[in-house]
């Protein structure tokens, strides 16, 4: 089970693209259905994560994001987790029953739900068995895959660092460490 933890820690690892400019608006809607604009957050540092429920590389990255948002203050920083495999058939059910198994204590029922991405192994290799809550912001993408498309394709976990001025400071698709990302986030605040 450890050799089949390590190759899920290590993702999909492309270059990771730095400091290029980040010119136009995108939209996602949150769990109740509100549309809101990435604009909203204008003023604040921003870790976007695009993210599905069905991705086994994704729930070591929820891991560290639960990490990082414990770590910092929302007065100038947000994680937002944006669920992009609506396209592919993903519902808001199916997303927040996966909120709720990350929050429960482990073992639970809802966790046998998502046997695929092994969520109960995983809480266990991160100590987390009492559960996380994703206390941050948690949204989807359209059904027509606007950001599935744009940025998802190539894989996810897809993470961007927004800088004060909505222009993206840094981009990784894959797995992406703690401290990798701690180091933009404070190279930005």
């Amino acid at each position: 089970m450890l050799i089949l933890f390590a190759s899920f820690l290590s993702g999909c690892t492309n270059p990771t693209v730095q400091n290029s400019s980040y010119n136009s608006d995108f939209s996602f809607y949150l769990i109740n259905g509100e549309e809101v604009h990435i604009s909203n957050y204008a003023g604040k540092v921003v870790l976007v994560d695009l993210t599905g429920v069905h991705c086994s590389y994704c729930v070591p990255q929820t891991f560290v994001l639960d990490e990082i948002n414990n770590q910092y203050s929302n007065d100038d920083f947000e994680i937002i987790s944006i669920f992009v495999w609506m396209i592919l058939g993903e519902t808001v059910s199916q997303i927040n029953n996966l909120i709720d198994a990350y929050a429960c204590i482990s073992p639970c029922d809802l966790e046998n739900i998502f046997t695929r991405i092994q969520l109960r192994e995983a809480k266990e290799y991160y100590g987390k068995q009492e559960g996380i809550d994703m206390n941050w912001v948690i949204g989807y993408d359209n059904e027509q895959g606007a950001l599935y498309e744009k940025y998802g394709e190539e894989g996810i976990p897809y993470l961007m660092i927004l800088d004060k001025n909505g222009n993206v400071y840094y981009s990784n698709i894959g797995l992406t460490s703690y401290s990798s990302i701690t180091e933009k986030i404070d190279e930005l605040l």
